[in-house]
């Protein structure tokens, strides 16, 4: 095949630098992930053009590992058939980690940004032992910038609240599910928990953090799944969050509270619990369908086809969590089981029943 004249790619040059700028955009718009990133190296212009279209990226991750002196960029995204591919760009520095903000990290950082900014992500996974120094550089990607951030899941572990603070205000969307981790088994700090994007939040865990959130920071969260630690959570409140489900004024599927506060008694006659020692047959059969240890009473929701197990379960620490979590049925279940409980199931226990039936499960 004969090779293009010059004057043939002036002519597609032109073409393309003379089409009006929505077509341009609307050609864009339908590159995959990392051609569009490659875009925005061919001209200012062109770069222009692509820091204002969302990237769709399947996960999105920045992790410093210093141990290694390196900081590692992950972005996985569906290519044209459908599968998830990933890339992988490292940022290695010349030595361990000896200030707070080594170079290395701020470059990972600012890449991550330029990226972040402009996506809408399934998936976010930040892992920054410390913010300190990276502050002015976050404040510096996102200052003037007009960002469509969109994120479904929150991964963060960190040493130091203001990196979860800033990383959840900068999207536009809410509802998210957030996961929380630190290096160490630290704390983190209560003033997470006043934020809007938490108390919207879909799902709120704290894995191995003692948070010391309050009873009126709690009883604001709206997530259906809530796991946390902390020192000062009562029974009452507890008790209030499942009575409000069971009038159908909040949702709730899971809650793993530990707090030396909570006392299981105070908050199953709270609640109208019942042993599963008590229930009817049928009830025993779902009753079944727990397959987790720790479980000892039971309470209907807002329908009766929808119940819910309560607990508590000692961990290896000495420390006692609280767990709550609903049971979920087939249809011909919950057909038979409104049929047959409705007007059988005992609408409240006694405080002799209860105390009888907490002493047996002791012994």
């Amino acid at each position: 095949m004969a090779l293009e004249e010059p004057m043939d790619l002036e002519e597609d040059i032109a073409g393309w630098k003379h089409l009006p700028p929505e077509i341009r955009i609307k050609i864009l718009c339908r590159l995959p992930f990392p051609d569009k990133q490659n875009m925005m190296l061919v001209n200012w212009e062109s770069s222009a053009m692509c820091s204002t279209l969302p990237n769709k990226l399947h996960e999105l991750g920045i992790t410093e590992v210093p141990s290694t002196a390196k900081t590692m960029l992950m972005m996985k995204w569906k290519n044209e058939f459908g599968r998830v591919v990933s890339r992988m760009v490292e940022f290695r520095g010349t030595s361990l980690r000896q200030t707070e903000c080594p170079e290395h990290t701020a470059e990972a950082m600012r890449a991550f940004l330029r990226i972040w900014r402009c996506s809408k992500v399934k998936t976010v996974i930040i892992e920054i032992p410390c913010f300190e120094g990276l502050a002015n550089i976050w404040e510096e990607g996102m200052a003037g910038r007009k960002t469509s951030i969109a994120v479904k899941n929150f991964n963060i572990r960190t040493n130091d609240y203001r990196l979860v603070i800033n990383a959840l205000t900068a999207t536009k969307n809410k509802g998210q599910d957030i996961s929380l981790l630190a290096n160490d088994h630290g704390g983190m700090e209560t003033a997470v928990f006043d934020v809007e994007k938490v108390k919207n939040a879909r799902s709120v865990i704290l894995w191995s953090l003692i948070s010391n959130i309050q009873d009126h920071q709690l009883h604001a969260l709206t997530a259906h799944n809530i796991r946390l630690h902390s020192e000062f959570i009562t029974s009452n409140c507890v008790a209030r969050m499942i009575q409000e489900w069971k009038e159908g004024k909040r949702f709730l599927e899971r809650l793993h509270i530990t707090s030396p506060l909570i006392d299981l008694d105070t908050v199953v006659r709270q609640v109208q619990g019942v042993s599963w020692k008590n229930m009817t047959d049928i009830c025993s059969i779902i009753w079944r369908e727990v397959d987790e240890e720790g479980y000892s009473y039971a309470t209907r929701g807002p329908t009766y086809d929808i119940p819910a197990a309560i607990g508590l379960v000692r961990n290896p620490d000495g420390a006692s969590t609280f767990i709550f979590r609903i049971i979920r049925m087939t249809r011909e279940m919950s057909r038979v089981v409104y049929e047959r409980c409705s007007v059988q199931c005992p609408n409240m226990v006694s405080s002799e029943d209860l105390a009888r039936n907490h002493q047996q499960q002791r012994v």
